[in-house]
C-alpha cells in the first residue's frame, strides 16, 4: 500500500517591528510566498511569547528591527540566542555603522538587512535562512561562537555599500577607527586587561596604547 504524501508545513517566520507599514509589507510578501507569518510590534512581547512557547511552536526564523521602544533588536537577539542558539535571526535597520554591524554578527545574527531593501533580496535571504538545517545556522556563520574567516568581510562589504549609497565620503577613516577599537578591545580581553601585555601583543609601545585608549574612547 502506498501511503499518501504529506505536504511539508510552511516555514514559520516572526516579524518584529514597531513600524506598522513595514510589518504589513513583510507579512503580505512572505504570506504570498507560502510562509506562515506572525507579527509583533514589540520586542518584549515577542520575547515573552518565544520563552513560553514549546520547542515545536517556535519560529523557523525571526526578522527583527533594531530601533524599537523597550527591548531593541540587539538585546532581543542576545536573549533569543541565549534561549535558542539554533534559531536564525535577521536584523534589519536603517541606521548602521561598522561597529554595530560586526557586533550583530558576533552576537549570532544570521544576516544583516539594511533598510531600505529590495523585496526580492529579502525573499532570497529568508529562503536561505529557512533552508539552513536547525542547529546549523550558528555553525554556518559562527563556528565556536565566533565569526568565520569570511564573515567579517561580508559585514564590512554590507556596511560600505550602504555608506556609499548614502554619499558618505569618510569611509576609510571611520572604518580604520572602528577596526583599531575592536582590535584594542580584543587584545585587552586576551591579556585580561594587562595593558603592557596588550601593547606587546599588538606590536605597540605602552605610550601608543595609552594614547589609543584616549583617542578611541
Amino acid at each position: 500500500m502506498t501511503l499518501p504524501q504529506m505536504n511539508p508545513l510552511p516555514a514559520s517566520v516572526w516579524i518584529i517591528d514597531d513600524d506598522q507599514s513595514m510589518r504589513w509589507v513583510l507579512e503580505k510578501t512572505l504570506s504570498n510566498n507560502g510562509y506562515d507569518v506572525t507579527s509583533f510590534e514589540s520586542g518584549s512581547v515577542a520575547l515573552a511569547r518565544f520563552k513560553r512557547s514549546p520547542f515545536e511552536e517556535r519560529p523557523d526564523l525571526i526578522i527583527t528591527d533594531v530601533r524599537m521602544p523597550g527591548i531593541n533588536g540587539f538585546e532581543l537577539l542576545k536573549q533569543i540566542k541565549h534561549v535558542s542558539p539554533q534559531t536564525p535571526i535577521i536584523v534589519m535597520t536603517a541606521y548602521t555603522d561598522l561597529e554595530t554591524t560586526v557586533q550583530a554578527f558576533h552576537d549570532g545574527a544570521f544576516e544583516y538587512l539594511p533598510k531600505p531593501f529590495d523585496i526580492d533580496d529579502a525573499l532570497q535571504l529568508v529562503a536561505r535562512a529557512c533552508e539552513t538545517p536547525p542547529g546549523d545556522a550558528l555553525a554556518e556563520n559562527h563556528p565556536g561562537g565566533l565569526a568565520a574567516v569570511g564573515d567579517w568581510e561580508s559585514s564590512l562589504r554590507l556596511w560600505a555599500q550602504q555608506q556609499l549609497a548614502q554619499g558618505e565620503t569618510r569611509i576609510l577613516k571611520k572604518a580604520a577607527r572602528t577596526f583599531e577599537k575592536i582590535l584594542l578591545e580584543c587584545a585587552l580581553e586576551a591579556t585580561r586587561g594587562r595593558k603592557q601585555d596588550a601593547a606587546r601583543l599588538l606590536g605597540w609601545g605602552r605610550n601608543t596604547l595609552t594614547r589609543k585608549l584616549k583617542e578611541l574612547d
